[in-house]
């Protein structure tokens, strides 16, 4: 059978596996990323953070990823309330990053269903932290291929990151289901190389474990121009070569539609009908757009 990683919110189940059209991960509602949602956080408005998240939620996103690292407010104090406030409007599988591991288990003690961690790696010390943290509370991980040595450049060196993270989780009663693994995507502008190493990565790590693999997949556009058009083009390539639960931004049109056509040409959205679905979707709209224009002349 797949490799099956289940996420969860109260009524929502979603279920990665590399059989599967592709979960995404939402990345808006993030305070370090995002300086709209930075700045509304730090005085105390939850409604950009909220929005974010239905729109990401009703765009298609699987998973929402939170992240409250960044603001002079302790992240203690702030990962619990955004998820509270999230949940108050929108039921969906939740992603929990984080930089203090308090804060962490603060929030996901306030979350219903099966949260996604974001992230552990191969490091001794997270690991030690995070492994117990996710065994109380019935989490899954996305494992980072790194060390303390850092990121290997090689993918046979990141495959040995996720030997270390499963045998170590194997301890707690972690196995492979419990960890989506990051290969670690790489500006492509500051790293000849960081593209090919990236796949070929996830290619083995696909090939020798089975196992669900994510990107932070933005990343791989840093300092280049039409970062979303090659953010597109990346994710397309990237779900040919195994990754099916990127973190990425699903309300973008040229992302929708790579993920959706990728997914088509993959064989996951079995004779394209999710790709006939959301295009009758976006006709609808447009049509209803178009008379409203109509109607206010």
């Amino acid at each position: 059978m797949p490799t099956t990683t289940i996420i969860s919110s109260k009524s929502h189940r979603v279920r990665i596996a590399p059989n599967r059209k592709t979960v995404v991960i939402g990345e808006r509602c993030n305070a370090l990323g995002y300086r709209k949602v930075r700045e509304t956080v730090a005085r105390g408005e939850w409604d950009e953070v909220v929005n974010r998240a239905v729109n990401q939620f009703e765009a298609g996103a699987g998973v929402i990823n939170v992240n409250m690292v960044g603001l002079d407010i302790p992240e203690k104090v702030l990962l619990p309330i955004a998820v509270t406030a999230i949940r108050s409007k929108v039921d969906c599988p939740l992603s929990l990053d984080f930089g203090d591991p308090e804060a962490l288990d603060a929030a996901l003690g306030k979350a219903e269903g099966r949260c996604l961690i974001n992230s552990v790696s191969g490091e001794r010390e997270k690991m030690d932290q995070i492994f117990p943290i996710a065994k109380k509370h019935g989490a899954a991980m996305i494992a980072m291929t790194a060390d303390d040595d850092g990121i290997p450049y090689t993918p046979e060196g990141r495959l040995k990151c996720a030997l270390d993270i499963l045998k170590e989780g194997e301890k707690y009663g972690f196995t492979v289901e419990d960890f989506i693994f990051d290969c670690i995507a790489i500006g492509v502008a500051t790293d000849v190389g960081a593209g090919r190493c990236t796949m070929d990565t996830m290619q083995l790590i696909r090939k020798e474990l089975d196992a669900n693999i994510t990107l932070g997949a933005s990343n791989v556009s840093f300092g280049m121009p039409k970062r979303k058009t090659l953010d597109a083009y990346y994710l397309a390539i990237a779900i040919a070569y195994g990754m099916n639960a990127p973190i990425t931004d699903i309300t973008h049109p040229s992302l929708k539609w790579a993920l959706l056509t990728a997914d088509t040409v993959n064989g996951t959205d079995k004779l394209g009908m999710k790709f006939i679905k959301e295009s009758r979707i976006e006709k609808r709209l447009r049509e209803e757009a178009l008379a409203s224009e109509a109607d206010s002349r």
